[in-house]
């Protein structure tokens, strides 16, 4: 089918069959937040990248928790290529933010994964979330039913601006991925897509990477062992978010114990974030000998949990549930085995239903053993960019390795003259020094194949190479 043709053909879908929303209605406004280049990626990522990119911060609107019209916030990353080029789009679901500014709108909460996908040739969408960034009230953590509709907007908000925007979308390409509570959200996106919305914008591929797909199970089991949890701030966050879709309680002193609900209510009500959530929770648990998440809960409350199926609290766990469907589309399941935060047997469970339920193309796969949650995040991000290319490549997929081979410097450390060990270099090169907060400290040519590092404060530097078209980097400690 003609590209233009089936863009019409989505425009005028979205117009008749969207919310109180019209086609051309989405997006608020829209911000430039300025470039990376290829040399800024480099260094970020330790990987040669295809695209330097331009990034953008969009408000669209949507329906919060209870059906009203929001307003919410996203980034969007584009690839710098030539004019009218048709770009294939990606959603990315950023995971577990410290607070309602950590997100991919302010440049934080993990928003270089967007950076990523986009410097190889994807239109990346990450969506903020309900309750962050622009969006009103507290964050319903892992409700999926908000997770999709709010991200399915942001994509037609995205859809709204790439199409009077140069480069502009290919209909043909939409991918879906995302990590941790992502992992999660793109699952809840892809699976809202295939109930309701394929004809129109059917999915290529997805990559679901170390969610919690199995909230009422595996999560569940977690959150309240007999184990010490690194993370005992996510029980409450769960509780307290999905609260703002069912009526779990009306005091959170029903189902927290002091002195947790201290800090816990000090977190609904913005003042300390996450992070320092859940630093005070394991110091108060800690007290008790271990850090066993479910000793914060009342008695009464875990009592019931575990022993009646029908607890509103186990209800709400499995409405959020997004292991018990079959996606459609080419899907991967990424995880690794030593995963501290979301146990790798979500991707298990999930695979085994999953296939069991007839999906055509489902797989899980193991990336590391030994990688604990944040380690798995790059590998992760590689094989889904990796799969996603397959896709619009064809057959010719390009390997893109973990790491860009480092350059070897000698004398290292060293007090001046560095000698770069590299052919290309041999009879020139240019270098840019970095120094660890990313500030270019030095830069320069040389007709030789060593530079100077005089005058530079001692510490570590990363330097970046380039000669006979190809860039290189490596590090250099200066004594």
């Amino acid at each position: 089918m003609n590209t233009s043709f089936q863009r019409l053909l989505l425009l005028l879908a979205l117009y008749i069959l969207s919310k109180p929303l019209t086609a051309q209605d989405y997006v608020v406004n829209s911000t430039f937040l300025g470039s990376k280049s290829k040399i800024d990626l480099l260094i970020l990522f330790g990987q040669n990248v295809d695209y330097a990119v331009d990034l953008y911060r969009i408000t669209y609107k949507t329906l919060d928790i209870h059906n009203q019209p929001d307003t919410a916030s996203g980034l969007l990353v584009l690839p710098q290529v030539p004019h009218s080029t048709l770009l294939p789009i990606v959603v990315y679901e950023h995971g577990t933010s410290s607070g309602p500014t950590d997100v991919p709108s302010q440049l934080r909460g993990g928003y270089e994964v967007a950076l990523a996908y986009a410097s190889f040739g994807f239109a990346t969408l990450a969506p903020d979330y309900l309750g962050l960034g622009d969006a009103r009230g507290f964050h319903p953590y892992l409700h999926a039913a908000t997770e999709a509709s709010a991200s399915l907007d942001f994509l037609f908000a995205g859809y709204e601006f790439l199409e009077t925007h140069d480069p502009s979308y290919d209909p043909n390409f939409l991918f879906i991925a995302g990590y941790s509570q992502g992992g999660h959200a793109s699952a809840a996106l892809h699976k809202l897509i295939d109930d309701y919305w394929s004809i129109i914008i059917p999915v290529t591929a997805a990559t679901h990477m170390s969610g919690p797909y199995s909230m009422s199970g595996v999560m569940r089991d977690k959150l309240l062992s007999d184990e010490s949890y690194g993370s005992p701030a996510y029980l409450a966050y769960i509780i307290m978010g999905l609260n703002q879709a069912y009526p779990l309680y009306n005091d959170i002193h029903e189902i927290f114990k002091e002195p947790f609900v201290t800090d816990i209510q000090k977190f609904y009500n913005g003042t300390i974030n996450l992070t320092t959530l859940n630093s005070q929770l394991i110091t108060e648990l800690s007290s008790g000998g271990d850090t066993v998440a479910k000793r914060m809960l009342q008695d009464t409350v875990l009592a019931s949990i575990l022993a009646n199926p029908d607890n509103r609290i186990n209800l709400a766990l499995k409405d959020n549930d997004l292991f018990n469907w079959a996606p459609g589309e080419p899907t991967r399941l990424y995880y690794c085995g030593a995963d501290e935060q979301v146990p790798f047997r979500n991707s298990i469970v999930a695979d085994s239903v999953m296939n069991e339920l007839g999906a055509p193309d489902v797989k899980s796969e193991n990336l590391n053993p030994t990688y604990g949650h944040e380690a798995c995040v790059f590998p992760a991000v590689l094989s889904s960019i990796q799969f996603f290319l397959s896709f619009v490549h064809g057959t010719a997929t390009k390997e893109i390795s973990p790491a860009t081979d480092e350059l070897t410097f000698y004398p290292n450390p060293s007090f001046d003259m560095v000698n770069v060990d590299w052919a290309n270099a041999k009879n020139g090169f240019t270098y840019k020094i970095f120094d660890t907060n990313g500030r270019l400290v030095n830069h320069g040519n040389t007709s030789s194949g060593n530079f100077s590092m005089s005058g530079l404060p001692e510490g570590l530097y990363m330097v970046v190479c380039s000669a006979g078209g190809e860039t290189k980097m490596g590090r250099v400690l200066r004594q």
